[in-house]
């Protein structure tokens, strides 16, 4: 769908990277006139001149087969939906193998919203993915710049993750009253996550952490002192929040120390290989 992509909409293709994500491990150059917007772990890439929100994300781990199963469930991000309108096809990016594909859904105001789907896979692992939206008479514009984007991707070693996989558990019962709570991380050594029950946090990455359930992608950047754990939910959604290791001897099992996940200190009680 949409006119052919035009060179003039992106950037020159000897552009260098401008926006350099260290965390993620790689860097890309976001077109002229626009400007990228960190919130909940993504970017948003947006231009204060022309229609359309590009959505830029990054997946840990992800197979070309997990890539093509995706897309085929289509977008679900704040109670938008798309679904594919095309099969998604080999994409010609320098960075790495790349697919493509388009999605149509429509806006609360039934609005149609075309979806350009884009995702690069790094040789470190893992994957850059791109959604921009539009409606359809702006999607061709739009689709050369996210084309032209997603094929501006350098990608280098990532840092090196945070020695924290494992299984651990939170449990809380007040001293007055009949409150408790509960909660558990698995965090694999694969990059895959699962998470149960009522976590808390702080602020708006806290609400993030306690309104989403499920699994997905981890990445954590600090080493066995601290540092930041990044969940990216399957079911859309992201939530980033500092860790900290206990010194305290008291909070040591068995598998190892004690970590606080925002504001609450998971005790250590299983290994992460899963």
């Amino acid at each position: 769908p949409g006119a052919a992509p035009t060179p003039a909409a992106g950037p020159p293709a000897n552009a260098r990277p401008n926006l350099v994500r260290e965390s993620w491990g790689l860097a890309f150059s976001v077109p002229p006139a626009w400007r990228a917007v960190d919130k909940d772990g993504r970017l948003l890439v947006v231009s204060d001149t022309e229609a359309g929100l590009m959505v830029v994300s990054f997946v840990p781990r992800a197979s070309r087969e997990e890539l093509l199963a995706g897309y085929r469930e289509g977008l679900s991000d704040a109670g938008f939906v798309a679904r594919p309108v095309v099969e998604a096809s080999a994409f010609d990016a320098p960075g790495g193998p790349a697919l493509a594909g388009t999605m149509e859904g429509r806006a609360q105001d039934g609005t149609t919203i075309r979806v350009r789907a884009l995702a690069v896979q790094s040789r470190f692992g893992g994957a850059l993915v791109v959604h921009a939206l539009t409606t359809p008479p702006q999607f061709a514009a739009l689709q050369a710049r996210a084309e032209s984007m997603a094929r501006s991707v350098v990608f280098q070693a990532p840092p090196r993750a945070a020695p924290i996989a494992g299984h651990y558990q939170y449990v809380y019962v007040a001293k007055v009253g009949n409150y408790s709570r509960e909660a558990t991380l698995t965090l694999c050594a694969s990059g895959r996550f699962q998470r149960s029950g009522e976590m808390a946090g702080s602020g708006q990455a806290g609400s993030a952490w306690s309104g989403n359930t499920g699994g997905g992608n981890w990445t954590a950047v600090g080493d066995d002192s601290g540092g930041t754990v990044t969940l990216q939910f399957a079911g859309g959604g992201t939530a980033s929040l500092p860790y900290r290791v206990s010194t305290n001897p008291r909070d040591r099992s068995a598998y190892g120390p004690a970590v606080q996940f925002g504001s609450d200190l998971f005790q250590k009680n299983g290994p992460g290989n899963c």
